[in-house]
């Protein structure tokens, strides 16, 4: 994973309502990066994970604002 992407992913999520332990992984990924200027396959793998599910919510919750709001404009 490259910088550019790591810090795209970290900016979405820090938008995100994280559990306490993923706060914690990213933050800890983060730091590794800093640190070491790569990460673990496994860190990248559970990151993208953590991402994705993330995005799906919001998606999920934008659409419903818009079905939600389409109705009561009715």
């Amino acid at each position: 994973m490259d910088k550019e992407r790591l810090w795209c992913i970290v900016s979405v999520l820090s938008r995100c309502e994280l559990t306490a332990l993923e706060k914690q992984f990213v933050e800890r990924v983060k730091d590794h990066f800093e640190k070491n200027g790569i990460l673990t396959d496994q860190q990248e793998s559970i990151l993208e994970g953590i991402y994705r599910e993330k995005v799906r919510w919001m998606k999920k919750g934008e659409h419903g604002k818009n079905v939600y709001t389409a109705k009561s404009a009715i």
